[in-house]
């Protein structure tokens, strides 16, 4: 991961020297493209469980590039921290082949902010997480809207997908069954 901070710094850096580019709004989908190496397959020749992580994260990283939210974050010594993912796979991504990553931001509560990662391949879904984080500022746990405040982020949270909504009922649910044994 440190070659990805390396890549973000890198790229944060040509951005801002670069006057014809268009930062996104940060509720825009973000989109990167990877293509499938050796390093990211197993057995089977199709991207392993944990690679699809790794994606993620990279997608993540480069969702603070493309909103034009990094220099903030680490001016204002901002830190998100995954509390859970959810994955879905739909379809195996095979070796050698494209995929576009989309991140994006679909809402937030008291506690968490949520966001949408899609892995796409000419149009159809072949993975789908779903990711709860959490904002710390120089060490302390702080709301969602106080780190969206500090980011620019004017928009107030629409209602949270269904989906989403059901997902949060699992994770009480798995924390309570947990907590009785």
């Amino acid at each position: 991961m440190i070659s990805e901070i390396v890549r973000s710094v890198i790229l944060n850096r040509r951005n801002k020297m670069c006057k014809d580019v268009t930062h996104k709004p940060f509720l825009s989908v973000i989109k990167r493209k990877f293509r499938v190496g050796l390093a990211d397959i197993d057995f089977n020749l199709h991207v392993n469980n944990s690679r699809y992580m790794v994606f993620m994260e990279r997608g993540r990283w480069d969702h603070s590039v493309q909103t034009n939210t990094w220099d903030v974050m680490v001016k204002q010594k901002l830190n998100s921290i995954i509390a859970g993912i959810e994955m879905g796979y739909i379809r195996e991504i095979r070796f050698g082949k494209t995929f576009d990553l989309e991140t994006r931001c679909i809402g937030w509560d008291n506690k968490y902010v949520y966001l949408e990662q899609r892995f796409v391949v000419a149009d159809k879904i072949y993975a789908y997480g779903l990711v709860k984080a959490v904002y710390f500022q120089r060490g302390k746990l702080i709301t969602p809207a106080s780190a969206l405040a500090l980011l620019g982020v004017e928009q107030t949270s629409e209602s949270l997908p269904q989906h989403l909504e059901i997902w949060k009922s699992l994770a009480s649910a798995k924390k309570e069954f947990s907590s009785a044994n």
